[in-house]
Order: C-alpha cells, then sequence, then structure tokens
C-alpha cells in the first residue's frame, strides 16, 4: 500500500482514522453524576430508574397541551432516556422542571438546534453553581441534549463569540 501519491501528498486512509476515532472515544473515561438537584435544591438523582448500570436524573417537561416525566442518564454522552409518562416528540423544545418541587430550570444559554432552544443547566450541589453545574439543551434529539459540564459550555460560547 503507497503511503505516497504521485503528487508526494502523503495519503491517509480515513476508515482507519476513523475507526481510531471511534475507539479512542470509547475508552476515554466519561463522567458519572451521582449528584443533581434542581435549583431549589432538590435532588432530582431517580434510583428507581437505572439506565445502563447507574441510577437516572428525573425530570418534569411541559409544552402546549401536553406534559410529562422522563429520566436522562447520568452518564457523560449518553443520549438514553426513559419516559414515564407524557411524549415526548423529536425536535420539539420543552420546558424542564423539578419533578418534587416545580421550579423551572434556569437557561445557560440558547442552543444553536433552534431559535427559541435552550441549554438548562442542574446544578451539582444543592446551591445552585454555574461552575459546578451540568447543561444540556431542551429539545428532543438535539446533539446536545447529553449532558456536558456548564464550565466546557461557558467556554464554547466565549470563544465562538469573541468575548
Amino acid at each position: 500500500m503507497a503511503i505516497f501519491n504521485r503528487d508526494g501528498r502523503m495519503i491517509i486512509p480515513l476508515r482507519e482514522r476513523n475507526r481510531r476515532a471511534v475507539r479512542a472515544n470509547e475508552n476515554k473515561v466519561r463522567y458519572i453524576i451521582s449528584e443533581a438537584f434542581c435549583p431549589s435544591g432538590c435532588s432530582i438523582i431517580d434510583k428507581e430508574h437505572e439506565i445502563n448500570g447507574f441510577p437516572g436524573l428525573r425530570l418534569k417537561f411541559k409544552r402546549d397541551g401536553e406534559e410529562g416525566e422522563f429520566v436522562i442518564s447520568a452518564i457523560e454522552g449518553d443520549f438514553e432516556k426513559i419516559v414515564l409518562c407524557g411524549r415526548l416528540f423529536e425536535g420539539v423544545r420543552d420546558d424542564l422542571f423539578c419533578p418534587h418541587c416545580g421550579a423551572e430550570f434556569k437557561k445557560l444559554v440558547n442552543c444553536n438546534c433552534k431559535n427559541d432552544a435552550e441549554m438548562v443547566v442542574i446544578g451539582l450541589t444543592p446551591e445552585l453553581n454555574y461552575n459546578d453545574a451540568i447543561t444540556f439543551c431542551n429539545v428532543t434529539g438535539c446533539s446536545n441534549g447529553a449532558f456536558i459540564k456548564s464550565g466546557e459550555a461557558i467556554r464554547h460560547v466565549r470563544l465562538a463569540h469573541g468575548f
């Protein structure tokens, strides 16, 4: 197999490069949420509903004519969820609330997937601290739908907008 083409440029087999990237991501250590709180300080960890071996994060959702509850995975980058009641629809934005006290989760920044999409914040301590929190998009199916650390989201927004 040739390493260089006729012009002297190196040939990089993309298929193998993609396989290596997938293997590297599979071996990456993922952040697992063990404590999560609503803006009022209620724990939203749901020990009754595990996803991939870990208790999930329970949320209430509302939109015109529909409300319900679901549990999202506590594993970084995992999009799995369990819908407990109500219906979620791909591409639809929902307002998110604490299933215990009804407090609405706060917005960190807008998401670029839709005009009204928002990255909502879940605190990792009972008193909300944006530097010790996670965030994800409130539009079902958005690529930002699996949580990321809010500090990373803030840095990304600052870099993207030149702050």
